[in-house]
């Protein structure tokens, strides 16, 4: 007998297409895909109809434990707003000064005991030490993705040089695969000249003066020196966050020469501009941009020069981000993971016919694919794991920060009406979210190793 079936949905399976047939699911994982007639019997029956099915949404760009909270707290309530709206991997960037052999351990331990989804590390690299113990974070952890800083953000993390990036380059590019470097790309002297002259005749600018202090070019050229490195070295370059309509312009050249270069946008860059009335609760580094810019992300979908969808949530309360001290004494980040879902589906299915099919490669298969965690996720194949997402493309509803389960009390989206809501979330074959409801408890979720392979 099957602990799970889905019937009469409408299955979404990257690099397949859409099928109408029924899933059966023992132990945590994809057992059968079959006509509902074929199906054995089930502890429970789930009756899909006028639902898509999607494989669960992998969030590759997610921080817990910022803006003051500790890691095991904000893994306890952003995983469960993740899972809420779809998403049951999350990806998230650990950063030390020093060594992290003292550290990955407790962090695997939190993980295992307050996680709704399952999680991946990525270890941020800034200095020698770190550089050299590169190899070491693979065999102990199962840690095969890095992330490096052109430019950082002042007071909390440092710029760091592009010999040093190099440098990061060319070790991870030794390693077996599929290791990666994860790049926050922007010329770092470029962002602090428009920085400091923004904060000198803007303090009390608007969203879109924010904009200006990081202006589009820092990106773009960023983004062109750090795939010239990338293609004399050999590694996977992994683009985070790219938000400008000039990067995505070189990426497809850039791109067309060299297919190991990936490219991350994230799902509030695809939904809000920066003449959005939200104002400074949008404030981000990089920053919401123009309408030009957005549409030109979309473009970027719609042409594959994007390869999957991010967040970079920092939950935070709006008290925390002091939206009332202007341009310059605002704070940075937002929450997103409890609206990625179905802000992608809303702005790119509904608004702008992008394939549902386009949408679901980018929100599952390809972050699974870059990070080595294919296809154990980020398909709907037999010995997958059973992360499924139930879907209605018609359903309408109002954003409402209440109903997100974030630490945060505010949403960049609040008050917006979107279509196309999770409605069910079902994580390692159990149905952990059913209409909002979340019936799982923390520390269902798990942490996960990545082998290397030669």
């Amino acid at each position: 007998m099957l602990d799970l079936k889905i019937e009469n949905g409408t299955l979404v399976i990257p690099g397949v297409g859409l099928a109408n047939c029924g899933i059966g699911i023992s132990d945590g994982k994809v057992a059968m895909l079959s006509t509902e007639s074929d199906l054995p019997d089930a502890k429970r029956v789930i009756d899909a109809a006028g639902k898509h099915v999607l494989p669960g949404a992998i969030d590759p760009h997610v921080h817990l434990g910022v803006a003051g909270r500790s890691f095991a707290d904000a893994c306890r309530t952003e995983t469960r707003s993740a899972l809420a709206g779809g998403v049951t991997t999350s990806i998230t960037r650990v950063r030390a000064n020093t060594s992290y052999f003292e550290m990955v351990d407790g962090l695997i331990d939190q993980v295992e005991a307050n996680s709704s989804t399952d999680v991946i590390l990525h270890l941020r690299v800034e200095n020698q030490q770190q550089l050299e113990e590169i190899p070491e974070y693979i065999s102990r952890f199962g840690i095969n993705s890095f992330k490096v800083y052109m430019s950082g953000v002042p007071n909390v993390i440092s710029s760091v040089s592009d010999a040093f990036i190099l440098d990061v380059f060319k070790k991870v590019a030794e390693l077996p695969q599929p290791a990666v470097v994860c790049l926050h790309a922007e010329n770092a002297s470029m962002v602090d000249a428009a920085l400091e002259r923004v904060l000198k005749t803007k303090p009390n600018g608007t969203l879109a003066d924010w904009s200006e202090s990081h202006p589009n070019e820092a990106e773009e050229e960023a983004v062109i020196r750090a795939s010239f490195m990338a293609s004399i070295t050999g590694v996977r370059l992994y683009l985070v966050h790219i938000s400008a309509k000039g990067s995505i312009n070189r990426l497809r050249q850039i791109r067309h020469e060299n297919r190991n270069v990936y490219v991350e946008t994230t799902s509030p860059y695809l939904s809000v501009s920066n003449d959005d009335p939200v104002g400074f609760l949008a404030k981000m580094v990089p920053p919401v941009r123009s309408r030009a810019d957005v549409e030109a992300l979309w473009l970027g979908v719609r042409d594959g020069i994007i390869d999957s969808f991010g967040t970079d949530d920092t939950a935070r309360k709006r008290e925390m981000k002091q939206v009332e001290k202007g341009l310059a004494g605002s704070s940075t980040g937002y929450p997103a993971v409890g609206t990625h879902l179905v802000a992608l589906l809303h702005e790119g299915c509904c608004k702008r016919g992008i394939p549902l099919l386009d949408i679901v490669e980018k929100a599952s298969a390809n972050p699974a694919k870059i990070f080595g965690i294919y296809p154990q996720k980020g398909t709907i194949a037999v010995g997958s794991d059973a992360d499924l997402v139930l879907v209605d493309l018609d359903k309408e509803q109002k954003v409402d920060p209440s109903r997100l389960h974030s630490f945060a009390d505010f949403s960049i989206l609040e008050g917006r009406t979107l279509k196309g809501w999770p409605v069910m979330t079902v994580k390692s074959g159990v149905v952990a979210v059913e209409n909002g409801e979340i019936l799982v408890d923390p520390g269902f979720g798990h942490y996960l190793r990545r082998e290397a392979k030669r």
